[in-house]
C-alpha cells in the first residue's frame, strides 16, 4: 500500500523514467519503513541503556565495538552484495537489525553483554546501508539524481519526524520495551516492498580492489571520516545532551516531539535543496551547510532550557540537508564514475567513515576518565563536531565542483 501511494504521488513527476521507477519506488517505500521502525527506537537507545544503569563511558566502549568491527563486517556486507544481489543484502541486514532489537528489549533481563548489541548494531547498518547506497546508485537518474535523492531522503525524514513522537509517547507514558517491539514488527514490514522487482545489478560478481583509482578518490575516503563523526555527534551526542541537561522530566516524549517537530520542518528545504543540486548548486550548498552547521555545534554547549533546545534543532535540520544531500550525491556520482569497482568504492567510503569514528569514539572513552562530569564530556563533543563539519570541505567530488 505504502508502495502504491508513493507511486501514485511522485510517477507523474518522473516522466523521464518510463523504465525503472517501480525499483526507485520500492526503494522510497522500504526506506520510509525502515526510518520508521528504526526512529521509533533509535534515538533512544542510548538514553534507555542509560536509565538502565548503564554509563556513558560503558555506552562509549560499546560503541568502539561497533566501529572496530565495522570493516569486516563493511567486507562481508561487500561480499554479500557481489553474490546475493543488493535487495537480498538489504533483506539480510532487516533480520539481523530485527534480532539487534531483540536482544535490546531482553538486555535488562537476561543481562546480554554490551558488546554483543554492538556487533549486531554494526553488522545490521553494514548490510543494509552499503545495500541500499549500491541499488539506489545504479537506479537513480544521473541528470534528475538530486531530485530523486530528495525523494528518498523524503521518505526517510516522513519516517523518521513520525517515529521518535510515537516512540516517545510510548516509551514515556506506558514502556520503553513496548517501542522495540513497536520497531520489530514495522521493520519486518520494510522487507516486503522491496521484492516486488528483481535484483538491479548482476549478481554473483567477483570483489576485486586490483586497479582501484585510490589517488583519484583519496579525498572522498579522507571526506568520507569527518562525515561520520558530524553524522554521530548530531543524531547520538544532541539526544544524549539535551536528555541529561534540558529533559529530565518525560525525557522520551519531550525528546521525540522534539525531534519529529525539527524534522518535519526540514521537507520543504529537503526538496528545494534536491532541485538545486539538479542545477549544479551542490557545492555551494555544501559549503554553507557546513560551514552553518560548524556554528550550530559550537552553540549547543551553551543550551539549557527547552526553549533553546528546539531553536536549536529547528535551525539544524535544514543546514544538515543543506550539506548531507549534496555530499550523498558527490558520493553516488563518483561511484558511477568508476565501472566495475561501485561496490567497492562504496564499501571503502563506508571503512573509511567508521575508521573516523573509530578514533572519535576512542578519544570520548579516554576523555570520559578525565572528564567525569557527563555533561561536561558531551560540550567537548561538540567542539569536535564542529571541527569535523568544517573537515568534509576536504571533499573533491566532482559533481560539486561550480
Amino acid at each position: 500500500m505504502v508502495q502504491k501511494l508513493i507511486k501514485k504521488l511522485l510517477e507523474p513527476r518522473h516522466f523521464w523514467r518510463h523504465v525503472g521507477f517501480d525499483e526507485l519506488s520500492e526503494l522510497y517505500a522500504s526506506e520510509f519503513m525502515r526510518s520508521l521502525a528504526m526512529s521509533v527506537v533509535g534515538i533512544f537507545v542510548p538514553i534507555y541503556l542509560l536509565k538502565l544503569g548503564y554509563s556513558l563511558q560503558t555506552i562509549f566502549a560499546m560503541q568502539i565495538v561497533w566501529a572496530a568491527s565495522r570493516p569486516v563486517f563493511s567486507y562481508v556486507a561487500a561480499k554479500s552484495v557481489a553474490i546475493l544481489g543488493p535487495k537480498h543484502t538489504m533483506a539480510l541486514g532487516t533480520i539481523v537489525q530485527i534480532v539487534y532489537l531483540a536482544v535490546l528489549v531482553s538486555i535488562e533481563s537476561l543481562n546480554w553483554p554490551l558488546a554483543l548489541l554492538g556487533i549486531l548494531g554494526s553488522l545490521s547498518y553494514a548490510l543494509y546501508n552499503i545495500a541500499i547506497q549500491v541499488d539506489f546508485s545504479k537506479v537513480k537518474h544521473t541528470e534528475h539524481g538530486g531530485k530523486e535523492l530528495s525523494f528518498i531522503t523524503i521518505c526517510e525524514r516522513i519516517g523518521s519526524s513520525v517515529g521518535p513522537l510515537v516512540g516517545g509517547l510510548v516509551a514515556s507514558f506506558y514502556n520503553p520495551k513496548a517501542t522495540i517491539i513497536i520497531a520489530i514488527i514495522v521493520m519486518a514490514g520494510s522487507l516486503v516492498p522491496i521484492f516486488m522487482s528483481a535484483e538491479p545489478t548482476k549478481v554473483n560478481q567477483k570483489i576485486i580492489l586490483k586497479g582501484f583509482p585510490w589517488r583519484r578518490h583519496k579525498w572522498d575516503f579522507i571526506s568520507a571520516g569527518f562525515f561520520g563523526v558530524e553524522n554521530v555527534v548530531s543524531v547520538v551526542i544532541w539526544p544524549i545532551f539535551i536528555a541529561l541537561a534540558v529533559f529530565q522530566q518525560n525525557t522520551f516524549a519531550a525528546i521525540g516531539l522534539l525531534v519529529s517537530l525539527s524534522t518535519a520542518v526540514a521537507l520543504i528545504a529537503i526538496y528545494l535543496i534536491g532541485k538545486l543540486i539538479d542545477k549544479h548548486k551542490g557545492g555551494i550548498m555544501l559549503k554553507i551547510g557546513t560551514i552553518s552547521n560548524a556554528i550550530v555545534h559550537l552553540i549547543r554547549p551553551f543550551v539549557s532550557t527547552i526553549f533553546q533546545a528546539f531553536a536549536i534543532s529547528f535551525i539544524n535540520e535544514p543546514m544538515t540537508a543543506s550539506y548531507r544531500m549534496p555530499f550523498s550525491k558527490g558520493l553516488y556520482d563518483s561511484a558511477d564514475s568508476v565501472p566495475g569497482y561501485r561496490i567497492i568504492y562504496i564499501t571503502l567510503f563506508d571503512t573509511f567513515r567508521m575508521l573516523g569514528l573509530l578514533v572519535f569514539w576512542v578519544g570520548a572513552y579516554i576523555a570520559s576518565f578525565y572528564i567525569t562530569n557527563d555533561v561536561d564530556l558531551l560540550k567537548w563533543l561538540f567542539v569536535v563536531g564542529a571541527f569535523c563539519s568544517l573537515g568534509i570541505l576536504t571533499q573533491r567530488f566532482p559533481a560539486l565542483k561550480s
